[in-house]
């Protein structure tokens, strides 16, 4: 065999090897890489709609209350038509424990008046301190006095002594120039001219002091005044504030006393019809009974103040109470609302929207003659159909806290094929609907290249050089 052509096979197989391991090798590593559909960021149309259920309600009812503790002996039913002479409900209670009750709520009228006439009391000697601390006069202290007349009689007697010493230096130079007195007198004589200017400087120091401290004093006496001005203002407050407690006190007293001789008057003719109350309407209103609380019934006993029926007017008007997801922020107030009752069809109107968590509770009042109260409808409520510049579809869209972004693509050519490098980008979402998202860069542009809508593993944007494989939507399950 010729030497050179087996070394060229040789070579020729070590080439095809290192080819075959480059594309093996780069087969094993796109195992580990994210396989992703995509789509593109386009031009469209939103269309939001939201959809759901809830029952019919009248819309002006009105809750019945048991006036009396005891049995009910008669009731209405759901459905059944009132009017102002119908009876609603009779409770009955035995005449026994109903005289109980009535000597029961006279003693506590009788504590009532007590309270009343104590609370009365206690404003009038309120009142009577208040006017005592109004017509007071301000006890403040004296406004202190300024005495400068010592300071001005000892500077009148220095200026003479030193009007007289001047003068007899004056004396004493005429004379030593005559050789009659030495120089030693002159000086001894200058020397007190000198101590007596130097005191008057001392008389003009403490008499300056002395108008210094007063004014301090008098700013003093102006703050204690004024402190002892607040002192009493702010006992008179105080005072008010006591009779207001009073007056709101007594008011209270009044209105327990009125509930008490409503309660006594109930009970005496509860006594004087055998123990029977009848409970009918006091609006004459045309009605209809739409709701039996739960439990109660003929032989049921009911506490005073018990709920037991509910009536509502019967003028066609009802509301539909629906929940909605937040996310669906396109819903608001006053807004057209079609509704599905069987194979009818109504239009309604937003009125209320609460929140409840991460969803929103939707009144929407309806008025029909065709509804009776306690159908189930369905609602649904349109957005309108707006076009935007930028759209993608909702799978596109991820949130993190509050703030929405998007991956997108950028492919990368190398000798053997291409790479495809994932990025990320936050956007500012503008509406939605089912399908779809109208979106905005936050900052920058939007890309132009293909965006992910699923992938078969989580993409790790915090790994450097993220890698990819674009697959067609139905060749994986989706994990997002």
């Amino acid at each position: 065999m010729d030497y050179k052509k087996f070394l060229n096979r040789v070579a020729i197989g070590f080439v095809g090897l290192l080819v075959f391991l480059t594309f093996f090798s780069r087969t094993l590593l796109d195992l580990s890489v994210p396989r992703v559909s995509i789509a593109f960021v386009d031009r469209g149309s939103i269309h939001p709609q939201a959809m759901s259920d809830g029952i019919v309600t009248p819309a002006d009812t009105e809750r019945i209350f048991a006036p009396v503790s005891g049995r009910i002996t008669q009731i209405l039913q759901r459905g059944d038509e009132t009017s102002r002479e119908t009876v609603l409900f009779t409770i009955s209670s035995d005449l026994q424990t109903l005289q109980n009750a009535l000597e029961q709520v006279q003693h506590e009228l009788r504590v009532n008046a007590l309270n009343i006439e104590q609370t009365v009391s206690n404003r009038a000697e309120a009142q009577r301190r208040l006017n005592q601390l109004q017509d007071q006069p301000l006890d403040a202290p004296n406004a202190p006095t300024l005495n400068l007349w010592e300071f001005d009689i000892q500077l009148d007697a220095n200026a003479a002594s030193i009007e007289s010493t001047e003068s007899d230096i004056a004396t004493l130079e005429v004379l030593y120039t005559e050789g009659i007195v030495p120089r030693q007198d002159i000086t001894s004589r200058e020397a007190d001219l000198a101590r007596l200017l130097q005191a008057r400087e001392e008389i003009y120091t403490r008499r300056e002091q002395a108008v210094a401290s007063y004014e301090t004093a008098v700013a003093n006496h102006a703050d204690s005044i004024a402190a002892t001005r607040r002192a009493r203002d702010e006992q008179i407050q105080a005072q008010h504030n006591i009779i207001t407690g009073h007056n709101f006190t007594l008011s209270s007293q009044n209105i327990e006393r009125e509930r008490i001789e409503v309660r006594i008057t109930n009970l005496q003719e509860q006594i004087e019809g055998g123990g029977v109350v009848y409970v009918q309407l006091e609006a004459d209103t045309n009605r209809i009974v739409t709701e039996i609380t739960p439990g109660v019934d003929i032989g049921s006993m009911v506490a005073e103040g018990a709920p037991i029926l509910t009536t509502a007017i019967r003028n066609n008007n009802f509301v539909i109470q629906a929940s909605f997801p937040q996310s669906q922020d396109f819903i608001r107030l006053g807004q057209d609302v079609d509704i599905t009752v069987g194979t009818n069809q109504f239009s309604g109107t937003t009125t209320r929207i609460v929140p409840d968590g991460a969803r929103n509770l939707v009144y929407i009042s309806v008025s029909s003659s065709q509804l009776s109260g306690g159908e189930q409808g369905r609602v649904t409520v349109s957005g309108g159909t707006t076009n935007h510049a930028h759209i993608i579809p909702l799978s596109a869209l991820r949130r993190d806290g509050q703030d929405y972004h998007i991956m997108f693509i950028v492919p990368y050519e190398r000798r053997l094929g291409s790479d495809y490098m994932v990025y990320q980008m936050q956007v500012e979402v503008a509406r939605r609907d089912d399908r779809n998202a109208a979106i905005s860069a936050r900052f920058g542009e939007l890309p132009e290249g293909p965006i992910i809508i699923n992938s078969d593993m989580p993409v790790n944007l915090n790994q450097p050089n993220q890698r990819v494989r674009l697959v067609a939507g139905h060749e994986f399950a989706p994990t997002r």
